[in-house]
C-alpha cells in the first residue's frame, strides 16, 4: 500500500537521509510549487533509491556517450586520412564494442526506469482514489463522472510523467550539455562560442512562450474533461435516450463538445509547432555557420576533417540538451495545467471526517437518537431539519415515510455519516456517530439502496463486496433467500459475469442482488430505502418476511417508502417526515 511504502521510506533515516530528504522536497518544490510538493513528497519518498540507481545510470550514460563521436575522429583522422589500416581495424572494434556496451546499458535504464515510473503512477493514482472513496455520494453527485475519470488518468499521467522524468531527464542531459560544451572546447573553442550563443536565444523565446504553452493546455485538458462527461453520461443514460427518441440530441451534443475539443487541440498543436520551429532554425543557423567556418578551415588545411566531424557530433550534445532542458521548462507549463485539475481532485477535503481518536462501538441492538438536529442542504435558505428529535429503539420494526424531498435520504445519510448535522447530534446505541470510526459505523448500520448497483464482474464477486470472506456455501444462501438462485445456476452459477451497472439485469434482479448483499451482513441496523419497488409483490413479500422474521428479526429494521405498505407487514412506529416538519413528533403504527 501506498502508506506503507510512505512511512517505509521514511524509517531509519539519520542526518544523511534528513539531508537528502530535504534536498529532495527542495526540488520538488521548485518544479511543482510548495503544496503540490507536500502531497507529492510522501509518494516519490520511497522511490529516492530507485531515482539515485537511474541518475547512476544516467551518469555514466552521459559520460558514455561522449566517447563515439571522438571514436570517429580517430578511426577517420588516425586510420582513413593516415591510411593506417591497423588503427582503423582498433578504433573500429573499439566503436563497435563500445556500441553494444551502450545498447544494454540504455536497455537497461530503460527497463528500470518503466518499473518504477509505472509503480509511482499506481501510488499516485491509489492516493487519488483514498480521497475519492472518502467522499459522500452527495460530492460525488455534483461532480461529472467522465471529469473525474479524465483528472484520474490523463492528468495524473502527465502529473507523474514529468515528476519522475524531469529530476532523471534533466540530470542527464546537465550531464551531457557539460561534456558535450567541454569537447567542443577542446576541439575548437572559437566553433564553441558560436554554439553556445544559442543557449540565451532559446531561453528568452521559451521564457516568453511559457504562459500561452500553459493556458493552451489548461484548455485541451477542460475540453477533454467535458468530451469524456459527455460520452459517460450518453452510455448510462442510453436507455432514456432510446426511450424518448433523444439520440439526435445526443449526437448533436457531442459533435459540439468534440468540436471544441478539436478546436483546443488544434490551437495547441499550432502553437506546438511554433515552439519547436522557432529552436530549430536557430539551431540550424548554427549549424551551417559551424559547417562553413569549419568546411573554411579545413579546406585550407588548418584543421582536420574527422575533428569537425566530431565538432558537429558533440554540437549534438550541445544543442539537444540545451532544447530539451528549456523545453522541460516549457513543458512544466503544460504539468502544471494537468497538476490543477489532479490537486483539485486529490486535495478536496472530505465531507465527513474521521475522529483522530475513534471510540469503540458501544454494546447495543441499534438503538438510535437524533436530539436536536438541524441540517441545510446547499442551495436551500430554509432548514431541511430543524431541532428534529427522534428516538427510535432497539430492534423495532420502523416504517420511514414522507413526500419527494422530505428529507429521507438526508436522514439515512445521518445514520451513516454521509453528512454531519449543522446542530445536534446522531446517536448509536448512546454513542455519537461523529466520534465512532467510519468502517465499524458502516458495518453496523447497513443500507440497501433503491437502485441496486452491480459492478462488473462475477456474482460471487458482487455478493463478497465488504465480506470478502463469505464462503460460496453463505452466498448461494443469500441467493436462495432473495429467490435468485436458480437464475444465477441458469446463467451459469457464481462464477457467471454480469455487465457493467447489470445492465444484462432486471431492476428487480438488481434489487434483490444488492439484498442479498445485506443478507451476508450482521449489521445492527439494516435500512431498506425502495429496496423492492421493482419486485412484484408476491415475490417481494416472500422475501421481506425471511429478511424480518428470520435473518434480522433482532435488528432495528428501517423501511423507507412511499407506498405499498402492505407488502412490509406490521410496523413498531410510523415516522412521517411532513408531520415532523411542521412538529417534531413521531405516530405509533
Amino acid at each position: 500500500m501506498t502508506g506503507d511504502r510512505v512511512m517505509a521510506g521514511m524509517k531509519g533515516e539519520g542526518s544523511d537521509g534528513a539531508e537528502r530528504t530535504g534536498l529532495f522536497v527542495r526540488v520538488l518544490r521548485s518544479l511543482f510549487g510548495v503544496e503540490p510538493a507536500r502531497w507529492l513528497a510522501p509518494l516519490m519518498r520511497p522511490y529516492l533509491p530507485a531515482l539515485l540507481l537511474l541518475f547512476l545510470l544516467a551518469l555514466v550514460s552521459a559520460g558514455a556517450a561522449l566517447v563515439p563521436p571522438y571514436l570517429t575522429k580517430l578511426i577517420i583522422d588516425e586510420g582513413l586520412v593516415a591510411r593506417d589500416s591497423e588503427a582503423l581495424v582498433t578504433w573500429t572494434a573499439a566503436f563497435f564494442a563500445f556500441g553494444l556496451a551502450a545498447l544494454g546499458l540504455g536497455a537497461l535504464n530503460s527497463l528500470l526506469h518503466m518499473r518504477f515510473s509505472v509503480r509511482m503512477l499506481a501510488d499516485i493514482r491509489r492516493a487519488v482514489l483514498d480521497t475519492l472513496l472518502r467522499q459522500s455520494p452527495r460530492w460525488h453527485a455534483g461532480r461529472r463522472i467522465g471529469e473525474t475519470m479524465s483528472r484520474f488518468d490523463a492528468d495524473a499521467g502527465e502529473v507523474q510523467q514529468f515528476a519522475f522524468n524531469a529530476l532523471l531527464t534533466g540530470t542527464g542531459n546537465v550531464l551531457r550539455l557539460i561534456g558535450g560544451a567541454a569537447m567542443l572546447f577542446i576541439l575548437e573553442w572559437r566553433l564553441a562560442l558560436i554554439a553556445l550563443a544559442l543557449a540565451p536565444l532559446e531561453l528568452l523565446f521559451f521564457s516568453w512562450a511559457r504562459p500561452k504553452t500553459h493556458a493552451r493546455a489548461r484548455e485541451v485538458r477542460a475540453a477533454r474533461g467535458i468530451l469524456a462527461s459527455r460520452v459517460a453520461e450518453t452510455i448510462a443514460g442510453l436507455p432514456v435516450l432510446q426511450a424518448f427518441n433523444g439520440e439526435a440530441q445526443a449526437r448533436a451534443a457531442f459533435d459540439a463538445e468534440q468540436g471544441a475539443l478539436t478546436g483546443a487541440i488544434g490551437r495547441s498543436q499550432a502553437w506546438g509547432e511554433v515552439t519547436r520551429a522557432v529552436p530549430t532554425v536557430l539551431t540550424a543557423v548554427v549549424r551551417a555557420a559551424v559547417f562553413l567556418l569549419g568546411g573554411l578551415w579545413v579546406i585550407a588545411g588548418d584543421w582536420p576533417l574527422g575533428s569537425l566531424i566530431a565538432f558537429t557530433a558533440y554540437l549534438g550534445f550541445l544543442v539537444g540538451p540545451i532544447q530539451s532542458l528549456v523545453g522541460l521548462w516549457h513543458g512544466q507549463a503544460r504539468m502544471l495545467a494537468s497538476l490543477e485539475r489532479l490537486m483539485a481532485l486529490a486535495t478536496a477535503p472530505a465531507d465527513v471526517v474521521e475522529p483522530a481518536v475513534p471510540a469503540p462501538l458501544p454494546a447495543g441492538r441499534g438503538a438510535l437518537d437524533l436530539r436536536g438536529v438541524r441540517v441545510t442542504l446547499p442551495g436551500r435558505a430554509v432548514p431541511l431539519f430543524d431541532r428534529l428529535d427522534l428516538a427510535i429503539p432497539a430492534g423495532a420494526r420502523i416504517c420511514l415515510t414522507g413526500r419527494s424531498g422530505a428529507g429521507k435520504s438526508t436522514l439515512i445519510g445521518l445514520l451513516q455519516r454521509h453528512l454531519d448535522p449543522d446542530a445536534g447530534a446522531v446517536f448509536l446505541d448512546g454513542a455519537d456517530v461523529r466520534t465512532l470510526a467510519l468502517q465499524p459505523l458502516r458495518d453496523a448500520i447497513v443500507t440497501v439502496p433503491q437502485a441496486g448497483f452491480v459492478f462488473h464482474g462475477t456474482v460471487a464477486e458482487n455478493l463478497r463486496v465488504g465480506v470478502p470472506q463469505a464462503s460460496e456455501d453463505e452466498i448461494r444462501e443469500a441467493l436462495a433467500a432473495v429467490e435468485l438462485l436458480d437464475t444465477v445456476e441458469a446463467r451459469g452459477g457464481l462464477s457467471a459475469v454480469v455487465g457493467e451497472r447489470g445492465l444484462d439485469l432486471s431492476g428487480g434482479q438488481r434489487q434483490r442482488l444488492s439484498l442479498a448483499r445485506a443478507w451476508l451482513r450482521h449489521p445492527r441496523v439494516l435500512v431498506l430505502d425502495e429496496s423492492l419497488s421493482e419486485v412484484d409483490a408476491a415475490t417481494a413479500e416472500r422475501v421481506l418476511c425471511r429478511i424480518f422474521d428470520v435473518r434480522f428479526v433482532d435488528n432495528t429494521r428501517i423501511v423507507v417508502t412511499h407506498g405499498h405498505l402492505e407488502r412490509y407487514g406490521t410496523f413498531d412506529l410510523t415516522i412521517d417526515l411532513d408531520a415532523l416538519a411542521g412538529d417534531p413528533t413521531s405516530r405509533p403504527a
